[in-house]
């Protein structure tokens, strides 16, 4: 494990999988292991935009391994570098493939769904 404060890959695979302590853990580059108290493992990338300190939930570690974990933060490092915020880059995403699923949708099931969803009243 490498002391260099700036270094990335600091953690190992099996190492993450042994934390059990609250906190978080960093494996540079932005990348860090949150540990909840209730000893949930999730991913985070930090970042730093116009001054204001953000916060990225990647996925929680039974899903997303610690290389994908470094894939992503990569992905989001590009970003940043790039100009686009990460996080409002996968908002616009979203909002995308929801319109996209919608236009998918035929006007009879529109229908069927909204009157299944308003029955009640």
């Amino acid at each position: 494990m490498s002391t260099n404060p700036r270094s990335i890959h600091r953690l190992s695979a099996l190492g993450v999988v042994r934390m059990k302590k609250p906190g978080h853990y960093c494996d540079g580059g932005g990348l860090y292991l949150q540990v909840s108290p209730g000893r949930t493992h999730s991913w985070v990338y930090r970042f730093r935009r116009k001054g204001r300190l953000r916060e990225m939930g990647l996925g929680p570690l039974h899903v997303v391994s610690l290389a994908d974990a470094r894939e992503l933060a990569a992905r989001c490092r590009r970003m940043l570098f790039e100009g686009v915020d990460p996080i409002e880059a996968r908002r616009a995403e979203r909002a995308q493939q929801l319109a996209m699923a919608a236009r998918s949708r035929t006007f009879d099931e529109c229908t069927k769904a909204f009157i299944k969803a308003n029955r009640a009243g």
